[in-house]
């Protein structure tokens, strides 16, 4: 581990900075990690929306989660090298926050040595980011894959250091509280779909107690067949994402509309029943205990 804090100013591009200039530290370079990976994700977004439908399009969907982590992977390696080996010798992340990339005696580094840099900050997630951390306590504020590489990280003075720190906090901060109310909104929204499927079976089933309640005033029995009943399957009323729920929908023995359902991985029954009294035909709304969270309240008896 390196203890020698004397500066040694870059010797390429950007210009020569005045010493005792100092080096990039672990929050400066936090900050700039978490600009340059914003705009990484935008660019990921960017790409992996249109692949992800033409992959599912094409039906090789289980290649998807492959060939993304691929492009994720590349991207990333790509921009950092890039970036760090330009005349500016720094990502924009960095130059947002006045840091510059240089070997240990001050030259621009090559898009080799660049990329290699970069792949040595794997060992820094390999240690639970406490090669990270080093930036913070070593002489030159080195991190691990700079001790690998060779390499230093300068901060230019005068920089918009303490801004950037602070946005990135806030914009860690602000990240969090959108993940934890999508974790709460998107089950919640999930259900709300789900309850709509349910609703839809539910009204599409109601919709042939008419023609049963008719045969069975007329015969003084139950329908064994919806030919019977002179009405169509309820099945055949619903859209496409409905039948996807509804697995079947049949006749009982006692005039019951059955509909098996299949929902978020739990299987169960939605069931109509009549009971008839002299000529008034009641009907009430059952259904299995393992689909009562996206069930209508009316058939959760």
């Amino acid at each position: 581990m390196s203890t020698d804090a004397t500066y040694t100013p870059p010797v390429d591009q950007p210009p020569t900075l005045p010493p005792p200039a100092p080096y990039g530290g672990f929050w400066i370079r936090f900050a700039a990690y978490f600009v340059d990976s914003f705009l990484i994700g935008i660019g990921i977004f960017a790409i992996t929306i249109p692949v992800t439908i033409a992959l599912a399009v094409s039906g090789t969907s289980e290649l998807g989660a492959l060939f993304l982590w691929i492009i994720v992977i590349a991207l990333t390696q790509a921009y950092h090298a890039y970036f760090v080996s330009s005349k500016r010798m720094a990502t924009p992340g960095k130059r947002l926050c006045g840091l510059y990339v240089t070997d240990t005696s001050g030259h621009r580094l090559s898009f080799g040595r660049a990329l290699r840099r970069n792949f040595a900050a794997l060992l820094s997630y390999a240690t639970l980011y406490i090669g990270f951390i080093m930036a913070g306590f070593t002489g030159r504020k080195q991190a691990l894959h700079d001790m690998l590489a060779g390499t230093i990280v300068h901060r230019q003075p005068g920089s918009s250091a303490g801004m950037v720190i602070g946005i990135a906090v806030a914009g860690f901060v602000f990240i969090a509280v959108i993940g934890i109310l999508a974790a709460i909104a998107i089950p919640a929204y999930q259900d709300f779909t789900f309850r709509a499927k349910t609703a839809a079976i539910y009204g599409a089933m109601s919709a042939a107690r008419v023609p049963i309640a008719e045969y069975n005033m007329e015969k003084n029995a139950w329908p064994a067949t919806w030919e019977q009943a002179g009405a169509a399957n309820p099945i055949s009323q619903l859209g496409a994402r409905e039948r996807e729920v509804a697995q079947d929908i049949r006749l009982g023995k006692e005039g019951e509309v059955i509909a098996s359902i299949k929902i978020a991985g739990a299987s169960g029954e939605i069931r109509i029943t009549p009971k008839r009294t002299g000529n008034d035909i009641a009907w009430t709304c059952t259904a299995s205990k393992e689909i009562w969270k996206y069930i209508i309240a009316t058939c959760r008896n």
